[in-house]
């Protein structure tokens, strides 16, 4: 009879439904690839959770998303913690992913620094969105004034290098496979900034590390489900384990659709440094997003948690 009783109570255990768990992302890029990785590869069942993905184009759409409680978890920035504890919301950053904001900014002709963008037009993704909050420091920090600056929702991607090209803007602010594809058509163009690389960050950031791509989740949902948290930050760091082990056309092998491939070659060659090794985020480096973003009085400490202990 105990024989019996064991042997129901394994059965039974190896047959407890997975967890459910709705993740919002945006579409495939250099800077989620562990998130959509983690789901491809496995890895996220092997811990026993269910995750569904819904791709919402934009990071402030994503953001929206985990505010109304439509996603569990969301693939943003760690700004966007900040910015949500300035208005009152406990949302927070629970894995690191990317240890940069992995973005340039581009010129077109006759645009060769961030001081002659003064009375021009830069395409951000969307207004308020993170490529403005970064524009509008590097401006700062250049002694442009971001008030004499025009700004365009560009989105990313093609339709922000479509808005340079067809001179809609004077610059813009694209990320990973997007600077690459421009400036391999335009190799002349000027960049601006770029933090794709540990010294294009310390040039703009005065910082090793600044944390930016990250799994979300309002503080309600994290306190609720700690131990879902855990299993996907466990997925997610073998994800980022896998990235940083793999050679860039291994892992392009596994990208589906990803359009120009010279260009995405070259933007995981860039991004694979930046990856996380630890998914930590340490308090000294949201100090420096703190800085960038001018919430002087926020206290870091609340919007970010590491589950993973080292």
């Amino acid at each position: 009879m105990k024989r019996v009783l064991f042997a129901t109570f394994l059965l039974s255990a190896c047959h407890r439904p997975a967890s459910e768990v709705r993740l919002a992302l945006q579409p495939p890029s250099t800077n989620n690839y562990p998130s959509y990785f983690a789901q491809s590869l496995g890895y996220f069942k092997d811990e026993g959770l269910n995750v569904s993905i819904s791709q919402i184009a934009g990071a402030a759409k994503v953001l929206e998303a985990v505010v109304a409680g439509s996603a569990d978890v969301g693939g943003g920035v760690y700004e966007q913690t900040l910015q949500m504890k300035a208005e009152g919301k406990d949302v927070v950053g629970f894995v690191l992913l990317v240890k940069s904001p992995n973005f340039a900014i581009v010129g077109s002709p006759g645009v060769k620094t961030l001081a002659d963008l003064a009375g021009k037009t830069v395409g951000v993704s969307s207004v308020g969105s993170p490529s403005q909050t970064y524009l509008n420091y590097l401006l700062t920090q250049n002694g442009v004034d971001p008030s004499k600056v025009s700004t365009a929702a560009v989105g990313m991607g093609a339709t922000a290098m479509a808005a340079i090209e067809h001179a809609q803007v004077d610059a813009a602010v694209l990320f990973g496979s997007a600077i690459t594809a421009y400036t391999s058509r335009h190799p002349d163009a000027a960049i601006l900034a770029d933090t794709r690389t540990p010294e294009g960050l310390q040039a703009a950031f005065h910082v090793t590390e600044y944390p930016a791509s990250c799994l979300l989740a309002n503080r309600q949902w994290l306190d609720a489900h700690l131990d879902d948290a855990k299993k996907m930050a466990r997925a997610e760091l073998r994800a980022l384990q896998w990235l940083r082990e793999h050679s860039p056309e291994e892992i392009l092998a596994k990208v589906p659709s990803p359009g120009d491939r010279a260009a995405e070659l070259e933007a995981i060659r860039l991004a694979k440094p930046m990856y996380s090794t630890d998914g930590r985020i340490n308090k000294e480096s949201a100090e420096a997003v703190r800085t960038v973003l001018g919430k002087s009085s926020l206290d870091v400490s609340t919007t970010f948690a590491n589950l993973i202990q080292q």
